[in-house]
């Protein structure tokens, strides 16, 4: 009795350990993911920022505050 009791322990432990992980590295994934994209769209937004300013404007260093 007490093997079949180990075993049945090992088995549901081993199990449960798999599914944890399984679960830590989809959310893990999906948010790797949403950071990566959420960055490039800031980045573009700001090079978009950039390029759609005045365009004939040069900068004056002379005109700082």
């Amino acid at each position: 009795m007490i093997e079949t009791t180990t075993g049945w322990l090992v088995l549901y432990s081993v199990l449960g350990y798999f599914i944890v992980w399984g679960i830590f590295s989809t959310i893990k994934e999906n948010y790797g993911q949403t950071m990566y994209w959420r960055g490039r769209k800031d980045g573009y937004d700001m090079h978009r920022r950039i390029t759609d300013a005045k365009r004939d404007e040069v900068f004056d260093y002379d005109k700082q505050n």
